[in-house]
């Protein structure tokens, strides 16, 4: 079974608040397999780790900080908080420092906002997984003009990983140079998996964002450099109404003929059926979110579930003998929150790596 890709359910934001009790109808802990965090009951607790909760904010900066602080007000003794979208690990950050936390409690995170890399440099947070936006970005755009042009562009189970890294303290100012480099448009183009394209057929290419971001930045710089690479024109665009801005969006590029589209789907299950219409019109490709029950192509990004498995060792490390540990998301709707908050769950439980996963695993 296709583990992550099995999660399928859509609830109201209200509902995505799973802490600090059981949720009614939860499957048993020890029952049968679990494939989505929220059929878990919490507190969760698997041999020296403690789960207190998932905790949700919409994606609104002040909510996140203010689950922090709710969390340390009914968990004093709590030992990890884990942000799992990137603005989760400095808001938790911040509502530790304004707690007078900062250390005693610690801070797993996801991406590279800078304040989360000046608090690992600090020493302030103690890690955080990154993703590749800039490759998003740039193979998006090589493989939508690939295939406008004739090549048959395809991967293993329609999934291509994009491999993630974990800057700690003792990498972080490297990786900060690179994203440097990248945001002064001198970033090194990836080596090329469809370089023979035929660059006088023109292709008109769209990438599309689930928000405005420091992340969707570096994948913007890496759709421009694939866009010069590859001889297509690109528009990113970065939504700043969620769904309706993606609907509004998606509608353009099919009025607008476009040949093709990169995107980070917010809801899977509600978005399916303008994402089908535009399959109609162009090849559509996911990124970063997927949404696998339309007709999109295939998906590019990072595992979330493995990269969820990556901050559970983060986890262990920095809390070696166990304790309460926390979990923070924008919205659990979202494939990738719920695939990242599964991997950490799973790793924390010490479960086996499911058998299509084994192979990245480090």
């Amino acid at each position: 079974m296709r583990l992550p890709h099995a999660i399928v359910a859509s609830l109201s934001a209200a509902a995505l608040l799973v802490a600090g009790g059981c949720r009614q109808g939860a499957k048993e802990n020890s029952g049968a397999e679990v494939t989505n965090p929220r059929d878990y009951s919490y507190p969760l607790t698997t041999g020296k780790y403690t789960v207190i909760g998932i905790y949700t904010d919409d994606k609104n900066g002040e909510k996140a900080k203010t689950n922090a602080q709710d969390v340390l007000t009914a968990h004093p003794d709590i030992k990890v908080m884990v942000g799992l979208w990137a603005p989760n690990g400095p808001m938790a950050h911040s509502a530790l420092q304004t707690a007078g936390k900062l250390g005693e409690v610690k801070v797993v995170a996801f991406d590279e906002w800078p304040a989360t890399l000046q608090g690992i440099k600090d020493g302030e947070i103690y890690g955080t997984v990154v993703q590749q936006p800039f490759v998003f970005g740039y193979r998006s755009v090589e493989f939508l003009a690939a295939m406008k042009r004739g090549k048959d562009v395809k991967f293993p189970g329609d999934l291509l990983y994009i491999p993630t890294t974990i800057i700690k303290r003792d990498n972080v100012e490297k990786f900060q140079a690179d994203i440097a480099s990248i945001l002064s448009d001198n970033g090194t183009s990836p080596a090329p998996m469809f370089a023979d394209q035929d660059k006088s057929k023109p292709a008109r290419v769209a990438f599309l964002t689930n928000s405005v971001d420091p992340f969707w930045t570096l994948a913007e710089k890496g759709c421009n450099l694939a866009a010069r690479d590859f001889g297509v024109t690109c528009k990113v665009y970065m939504p700043t109404n969620g769904t309706t801005g993606q609907k509004q969006a998606i509608e353009e590029f099919i009025t607008q003929n476009y040949d093709g589209l990169a995107i980070s789907v917010i809801d899977p299950i509600g978005q399916a059926d303008i994402i089908n219409q535009a399959c109609e019109k162009m090849n559509v490709i996911t990124q970063d979110a997927d949404a696998p029950n339309t007709k999109r192509k295939f998906y590019l990004g990072t595992s979330n579930y493995m990269a969820g498995r990556e901050a559970g060792k983060l986890v262990k490390e920095a809390s070696p003998d166990g304790g309460k540990v926390a979990l923070f998301v924008g919205m659990l709707d979202v494939l990738n929150a719920q695939e990242r908050a599964l991997g950490v769950i799973h790793e924390l439980m010490d479960k086996e790596i499911p058998a299509e996963f084994a192979a990245q695993k480090r």
